[in-house]
């Protein structure tokens, strides 16, 4: 009575999400309004999901509260840390955790009516592209964001990769940081590849076929959305000069002062470029889910030799 009890996916759900967030919350991950908000959105995708959903979400969870705090004294002086010293609030959840908690519901429908016959069973692969694409592009963002920073080379601008640009300038992109993103796209990746081995029932699969689309699916979506959001950031955000370091930033103040708007859309503000960014990956993930891969490698291809020629 007491296993099928602990076993029922609402109750492990509180109990789980209970204990990952009293740690998180001891760790200074997250302040309060962060806790409650990781609460909603880890719950549900433990209940609609499933736990391979919810592994890959929660290594997210622990690699961003890592990385943030990873030397987070250097940023500080730098000027691009992570405010209330690394704590996120419920904005930072949701803006990373709406769009994999949609699709994790996706994936839940999907599967019911496939079961009742009403759409194909490949459907809800499709809704876990999207949820693995929205996720893979979050955890990239953020790690090339916290680590890439320490890259003994200067950035260079998306927009114009000949341009070298100052550390935690809008759309600065550089080797470090886009090796982040490719090593967080390839560590989901193996996750979802040993659930797929060792626990298939628990990954939305209906054929053979899609086992080998879920590592290049993770990489390509980690590092198509993670480059996304900068391309987004540079030609689109709302974008500030700080005018003791030169450097532009999205912050309305730097070095202790005010900064100057230079450009951009004035009210496009980070929280709402992460929050399109990992739409867009999801978009990804559903077409490579859909096994378009050559059309996406293809389009990356034509935008390194367009920005590189500049």
């Amino acid at each position: 009575m007491l296993d099928q009890l602990l076993s029922h996916p609402v109750v492990s759900g509180l109990i789980l999400m209970g204990l990952i967030g009293a740690l998180s919350y001891r760790l200074h991950f997250v302040d309060i309004s962060g806790l409650i908000s990781a609460f909603v959105v880890g719950f549900t995708v433990w209940y609609t999901g499933g736990p391979a959903a919810f592994v890959i979400l929660l290594f997210y969870f622990i690699a961003a509260g890592i990385a943030t705090k990873f030397k987070y004294k250097a940023k500080a002086r730098l000027g691009i840390a992570q405010e209330a010293k690394g704590k996120r609030s419920w904005k930072n959840v949701f803006g990373s955790g709406t769009i994999p908690m949609l699709f994790s519901i996706g994936v839940y429908l999907s599967r019911q009516l496939a079961i009742q016959g009403f759409v194909d069973p490949s459907l809800a692969f499709w809704m876990f592209g999207g949820y693995v694409g929205a996720v893979s592009t979050t955890a990239a963002d953020t790690l090339a964001s916290e680590l890439g920073v320490f890259s003994k080379s200067k950035p260079r601008l998306i927009t114009n990769l000949r341009r070298k640009v100052p550390t935690g300038t809008i759309g600065g992109v550089s080797l470090l940081g886009e090796a982040v993103a490719l090593l967080a796209g390839t560590f989901i990746g193996y996750i979802l590849v040993l659930f797929a081995v060792f626990a298939r029932p628990l990954v939305p699969i209906s054929s053979d076929a899609q086992v080998f689309y879920l590592m290049p699916l993770a990489i390509i979506t980690a590092f198509a959305g993670c480059n996304a959001d900068s391309l987004i950031g540079a030609t689109l955000q709302n974008r500030y000069v700080c005018e003791i370091c030169g450097m532009i930033t999205d912050k309305e103040f730097h070095c202790g002062y005010e900064t100057k708007y230079v450009g951009g859309f004035k009210r496009l503000s980070n929280f709402i470029v992460n929050f399109g960014s990992s739409g867009m990956g999801a978009t990804f993930g559903i077409v490579l889910g859909a096994g378009f891969f050559v059309w996406v490698l293809s389009g990356l291809f034509f935008w390194l030799l367009a920005s590189s020629s500049k």
